[in-house]
């Protein structure tokens, strides 16, 4: 359906799916992140650009939502919102019942930026246990919070090179020590900005499977920015199509395929479908904005 355009619209809610709350629940704030009427511009005076116009969506806890649409049309401002990177001028976040700064002091929100932003001096166990030392540092450390930086890396299939640095690893090599990273403070909310868009094609095929392997044994609420459509149905419960020239919430597709999910599921006529879907949205879009 589409975002209603009146200015106060109640927010878009994606359908519960059949590994969340049964449907007879209905969901409070505290199981919700809602993005309620956001509006973001750059620039002053004649110069000032719409980005975000009117952005309302409601996501319930546990569900993996994927973000695409044209370039320019405000998904990473969207996301870098949600993460407390960017203040709205209009509209506001809540997330699990709080405010962005609240939430982001109770560490629910890890964050998977387009480059890996390793640090080149540290090894790959140590540039995974930053989060974890800046915690401490803080006198915020709490063990019960926090994943076992050897298991995550192993599980994302890097136990053979925890000593290695940075430069020594493949482009996917380095991404996936960036996923780990934000895994290890088992943030209950992942957002990740097109974290495999500088990978090859069959290494970006490989790891959203991984992604989805690891996220499918604890069910973090994920927003994940992408380009690709295939790689948005796969790994999504629902996928927001975004409008342009200021960037709009078109459309939401729901993604009503079994769970777990191979790489199989996309040699599927279910699939294609999906897939013939979200293009039109996205054409609609451009059409439309």
């Amino acid at each position: 359906m589409k975002a209603p355009p009146s200015p106060s619209p109640s927010p878009l809610k994606i359908p519960t799916t059949p590994h969340g709350p049964a449907p007879s629940e209905v969901p409070s704030a505290k199981d919700r992140l809602v993005i309620d009427g956001v509006s973001k511009a750059f620039g002053r005076g004649k110069d000032r650009v719409a980005v975000l116009e009117n952005a309302t969506l409601s996501i319930e806890r546990g569900q993996f939502v994927s973000v695409i649409g044209p370039s320019g049309c405000g998904k990473t401002t969207m996301l870098r919102i949600v993460a407390g990177l960017l203040d709205v001028d209009k509209g506001e976040v809540s997330i699990f019942g709080e405010g962005v700064t609240r939430a982001i002091e109770a560490k629910h929100i890890g964050f998977v930026p387009q480059s890996p932003a390793l640090l080149p001096w540290r090894s790959v166990l140590d540039n995974v246990r930053l989060p974890l030392q800046l915690n401490k540092r803080a006198n915020e450390w709490d063990d019960r919070a926090a994943m076992d930086p050897v298991e995550v890396l192993t599980a994302f299939g890097l136990g053979h090179v925890l000593r290695r640095r940075p430069s020594e690893l493949s482009g996917g090599m380095q991404q996936r020590v960036a996923i780990a990273r934000a895994f290890v403070s088992d943030p209950p909310i992942l957002l990740m900005d097109e974290p495999f868009a500088a990978v090859d094609e069959l290494t970006r095929e490989s790891l959203r499977y991984e992604l989805l392997s690891i996220w499918q044994s604890n069910m973090k609420t994920v927003i994940f920015v992408t380009h690709s459509i295939p790689e948005a149905i796969a790994l999504s419960d629902a996928v927001v199509v975004m409008s342009a020239n200021p960037g709009r919430i078109q459309q939401i597709v729901q993604v009503p395929l079994p769970r777990p999910r191979g790489d199989l599921l996309e040699t599927t006529a279910e699939f294609h479908e999906l897939e013939d879907q979200v293009r039109f949205a996205i054409r609609a879009g451009r059409s439309h904005p």
